[in-house]
């Protein structure tokens, strides 16, 4: 059995926004993970407003649930626009272009399967940088 003490994920989330839980990590965090070489489990924690960078994934699935706060998800290839609160899940499959932007104090809980990074960014537009700069 692998087990990370909960205290250690809330330390290591008051210095980072992400951390992994689990997974085959090629980048150094200060959170001890659990290997695994199929799937990644990780927190993103977003203390004040963020937008993070549109991107999509090739391989993976990417499964959210939003732990606590409200997010926003711009679906690029559909021009559609989700708002996400507490208790909320979306699944991303591969391929899916998207932009999203989280509330203050929102809390993520992410699974992708399978793990390792198949991360894509997308170039920003002047549309989509005015939507991500703000609420």
């Amino acid at each position: 059995m692998a087990f990370i003490d909960g205290r250690e994920i809330q330390k290591a989330l008051t210095d980072s926004y992400r951390v992994y839980l689990c997974g085959d990590l090629k980048k150094p965090q200060d959170l001890q993970w659990i290997h695994d070489e199929k799937n990644e489990l990780g927190l993103s924690y977003y203390k004040q407003f963020t937008a993070d960078q549109p991107h999509y994934h090739t391989t993976a699935t990417e499964y959210n649930y939003v732990i606590s706060g409200r997010s926003k998800i711009y679906l690029i290839d559909e021009r559609k626009e989700l708002l996400l609160e507490t208790g909320s899940v979306f699944v991303l499959p591969p391929m899916t272009k998207y932009a999203s932007k989280h509330f203050d104090n929102t809390t993520i809980i992410f699974f992708k399967s399978p793990g390792g990074n198949d991360k894509q960014l997308i170039d920003i537009d002047e549309k989509l940088k005015d939507w991500l700069s703000v609420w």
